[in-house]
């Protein structure tokens, strides 16, 4: 199970809209972060992408892997909802913010698509009315965004790429500002858990 910050546990297909080309912010432990312009939004968008040693379908399921949604859930933490069919699951995550910044919740979903047998795509988009909002919380209603793993050999390649809009009065320099940090703490993270998996495994057999 990921830990992640909010804007980094959604997922995006390409946007309608006019976009600029990708620069790239970071590139460290073999994780490249990249964000670009939006026309006409002050909202950037970011792609993450990474190798990883592992089979596809160990990527699937971490990133799938969630525990049960609960009225109490704890910040920072995809929790599953529901499922809607095989390929549809229905997340929520919440975030907190320093005062006197309003809280941010998100319910999203996740509907995996397998285009061959070594490449799967999971598109994720806003559900915001599926569950009740929260007290001094606003409910995150624009997400676009998916992952797409392809396996080459024994690894797989992961790319994340997102847009959303947070809603209320943030600063986009505020928000753009996120869009390097976390998604490297995602994949970082995303790294060492199926790193440490597989190790377990391995040492079991």
């Amino acid at each position: 199970m990921l830990k992640t910050p909010l804007v980094y546990l959604l997922l995006i297909p390409l946007l309608s809209f006019s976009q600029n080309e990708w620069k790239l912010k970071k590139n460290e432990n073999n994780i490249q972060i990249y964000t670009r312009a939006i026309e006409n939004i002050n909202f950037d968008e970011y792609k993450a992408t990474t190798i990883i040693e592992t089979r596809i379908d160990n990527v699937l399921a971490e990133l799938l892997e969630a525990p049960d949604y609960t009225t109490n859930c704890e910040a920072g933490v995809s929790y599953y909802v529901k499922s809607i069919s095989d390929s549809e699951h229905v997340f929520y995550a919440h975030k907190q913010l320093p005062w006197p910044i309003k809280d941010r919740d998100i319910i999203t979903l996740l509907t995996v698509e397998k285009l061959s047998n070594k490449k799967i795509k999971l598109t994720l988009e806003s559900l915001p009315n599926a569950l009740p909002l929260k007290e001094k919380t606003i409910r995150i209603k624009t997400v676009m965004g998916y992952w797409l793993l392809e396996e080459k050999g024994a690894k797989t390649i992961v790319t994340q790429q997102l847009f959303l809009d947070p809603e209320g009065n943030l600063p986009a320099f505020v928000v753009n500002s996120l869009l390097i940090k976390g998604p490297f703490k995602t994949f970082s993270e995303l790294k060492a858990t199926i790193k440490q998996s597989h190790s377990s495994i391995v040492s079991q057999e």
